[in-house]
């Protein structure tokens, strides 16, 4: 029996650099105008994080049930259930951090337009506090509750 371990910044034995390492760092590097592209496609696209683990736990689930596991078949289908539940949250997360994305630096350009003078005296302070005030919550939608 092999066995093989894993670490959060390197794959097996060291060797390279994990799928989910990569989208971290992808993730903490992205300027604001791709973030909600990247979120998406690392988390909650077709192929992303979120997806792969729901093909994961559905095909373990398919194989306690062939192999007469049905205990542990019903448990994967309530995970992946579960899953399906929060990529839904995801997806709504990622279109508020886009609109906030996109509010916050419509604001910037706006402020720079009304007022060149102030913006170029005050670039070398940091954003004005036009510029930084925070941003009202967007519309709260609640959790799925746990089964």
């Amino acid at each position: 029996m092999s066995s093989t371990v894993l670490r959060a910044d390197h794959g097996p034995r060291g060797n390279a650099r994990t799928p989910a390492a990569d989208g971290n760092d992808r993730l903490a590097a992205a300027r604001p105008e791709e973030f909600e592209e990247l979120f998406s496609a690392i988390l909650t696209g077709d192929f992303g994080a979120v997806a792969r683990l729901h093909q994961m736990l559905e095909t373990a689930s398919e194989w306690c049930r062939e192999h007469g596991v049905r205990g542990g078949a019903a448990e994967l289908d309530v995970l992946a259930e579960r899953l399906s539940d929060l990529s839904e949250e995801l997806h709504l997360v990622r279109e508020g951090v886009g609109q906030e994305i996109r509010f916050r630096s419509h604001r910037v350009a706006a402020a720079v337009r009304i007022s060149p003078s102030v913006s170029a005296r005050d670039a070398a302070a940091g954003p004005s506090a036009a510029t930084s005030a925070p941003v009202p919550p967007g519309p709260v939608r609640p959790l799925p509750r746990s089964r």
